[in-house]
């Protein structure tokens, strides 16, 4: 599954997790502050189309980490495939085994397959989806924080206010660096965004990183069980090798699904200014009364 239908699927998720959180703001409600203005340093708001130029930038950006091992899968595998009865016909003369002949056979196309699946996939789940996870979980957070401030009644400067930092966040967390094993960038400050943070992690492990991990699974599976055969001659072996070799990432499934559910965030209220009073926002960004 591309990297642009999974941040699109997620950005569904998202909306459907916004839905069932649409609740009156008052049973949301958290105390939050209401400060001086010069208490709160603005940030500089985004320009227009910055968003969407960082989006678009993003794809180039995972393409150049995931494409040219699709390009390998469409080229090497074929070609592999094409080439495997001369393997077959070669090995036989030096081994003068069927079995061991037909796994060097099977080994000589299962190896690309699982070279460039290992490739896509590994980029894809240490590298590409919790990047775009993260931008996708900052932009539920700060739309939550946008309503809620709009919901209190909050006059047009706040919520113009809320908008351009949420913007200013959300650019922030697309221009994040590409790493393994990112930090998470949302901050969750009220219940309901925490709430959000849960159903986006449950439907990512769901939707895309078990599944992920079970196709990279059923081609290093095979490729196990070609070695095994080409070095055993053993059919039976080299399937229960096989077997083995795919249960294990079953099992590492399941546990990433269970950790997606049991695991919940929790809400950390924001940090308030010195000398501030408390008002029923909900945002944790405070409001920005007049004085």
């Amino acid at each position: 599954m591309s990297w642009s239908l999974r941040v699109g699927t997620l950005a569904a998720i998202s909306v459907a997790v916004l839905g069932v959180l649409a609740v009156p703001a008052a049973a949301r409600a958290t105390p939050v502050v209401t400060v001086h203005h010069s208490a709160i340093q603005r940030p500089m708001p985004p320009p227009p189309g910055a968003l969407a130029a960082a989006f678009v930038a993003n794809q180039f950006t995972y393409c150049s980490l995931i494409c040219p091992h699709i390009v390998d899968l469409v080229i090497d595998v074929p070609v592999a495939v094409v080439r495997a009865p001369g393997v077959f016909t070669v090995a036989q003369a030096r081994t003068h085994s069927v079995d061991r002949s037909a796994g060097i056979a099977l080994a000589s196309a299962t190896a690309p397959a699982n070279s460039a699946m290992t490739g896509i996939i590994g980029n894809d789940l240490d590298l590409v989806l919790p990047r775009a996870q993260n931008a996708l979980e900052v932009a539920v957070v700060e739309m939550l924080r946008v309503a809620d401030t709009a919901q209190s009644g909050s006059a047009p400067r706040a919520v113009g206010s809320a908008s351009d930092t949420a913007r200013s966040r959300i650019l922030d967390a697309l221009h994040a660096p590409v790493v393994v094993d990112p930090p998470q960038l949302a901050s969750p400050t009220t219940p309901a965004q925490a709430a959000a943070l849960d159903a986006i992690d449950v439907g990512s492990a769901v939707l895309f990183r078990a599944p992920e991990m079970l196709m990279v699974g059923a081609t290093s599976a095979a490729d196990d069980a070609a070695d095994d055969l080409a070095t055993n001659g053993n059919i039976a072996r080299a399937r229960d090798a096989g077997a083995a070799s795919f249960s294990t990432v079953v099992e590492q499934a399941n546990e990433v699904i269970h950790q997606a559910i049991t695991n919940r965030h929790r809400p950390v209220p924001a940090l308030l200014p010195t000398g501030s009073k408390y008002s029923p926002t909900g945002s944790g960004l405070g409001t920005l009364d007049e004085q």
